[in-house]
Parts: C-alpha cells; sequence; structure tokens
C-alpha cells in the first residue's frame, strides 16, 4: 500500500511540478525512496540544508503526522466494534475478539507513547464514533 500510494504521489509531484529537481537529493526521491530518506538523514546531521528535498521532507513529514492519526482511529474503530460486539452479542463471544481487543488496545497504547499529544485526538475521535449520524 505504502508503495502505491508513493508511486502515486511520485506521478502527481512529476506531473505538477514545472521545475526539475535541481539537487541530487530531489532525484532520488522518485527513483529510491528509502536511499532518499538515509542521504535526508545525513544531510541532516551535517547540516547541508542547502542540498536537502526541502518540499518532499515537508510533505513526509505532514504524512507522518497523518499516518498516526489514521492508525489511531482505525484501532479504535476496531476496538469499539468488538467491544460493542462482545457486550450485545454475548452467544457470539469469542477469543478472537478478545485477542483483537488487546491487540489494537495495545496499538493505541504505542502510539500514545510515542505522541502523547494525540491523545486529544483520539478522545474527539472516540466522542465523533459514538455521535456518527
Amino acid at each position: 500500500m505504502r508503495k502505491c500510494i508513493r508511486a502515486e504521489k511520485a506521478t502527481i509531484v512529476r506531473m505538477t511540478s514545472l521545475q526539475k529537481p535541481t539537487t541530487s537529493h530531489q532525484r532520488l526521491y522518485n527513483t529510491d525512496f528509502a536511499k532518499w530518506i538515509d542521504q535526508a538523514t545525513v544531510l541532516l546531521k551535517q547540516r547541508k540544508f542547502d542540498e536537502l528535498d526541502i518540499e518532499n521532507l515537508i510533505e513526509e513529514v505532514e504524512d507522518w503526522r497523518k499516518r498516526d492519526r489514521r492508525a489511531l482511529c482505525s484501532n479504535l474503530e476496531i476496538v469499539l466494534l468488538h467491544l460493542l460486539k462482545w457486550q450485545f452479542q454475548p452467544e457470539q463471544r469469542s477469543t478472537s475478539w478478545r485477542g483483537s481487543i488487546r491487540e489494537h488496545r495495545r496499538h493505541i497504547s504505542r502510539i500514545l507513547k510515542d505522541s502523547p499529544s494525540l491523545n486529544a485526538y483520539l478522545l474527539q475521535e472516540y466522542e465523533d464514533c459514538y455521535s456518527y449520524q
């Protein structure tokens, strides 16, 4: 999935960008993403900001934030769904549901441990899940 999204982004970047990549780091973004990340890390550590592919770097950082929010939301939905099933379908209860609830709670805990500022976002998503019409 990540590869597909990256390929779509690269195509969009190639199609919409009027300026050609000017640094080797910018050219690398469309040809070898893993190497692009490695080189970005080196350039940042060396403080060679003028050689960095700043536009794509900003886009990737913004995508990280969205990814964590989507992961929180997805895990929350699964936990809530299984908890509702657990409560209202007791005859269907299974170790699979119990395991899923535990697993997705752990995912949520890990995300919040790494990014505690997402607690407010999680609470808002929780409220939105129940107010959905």
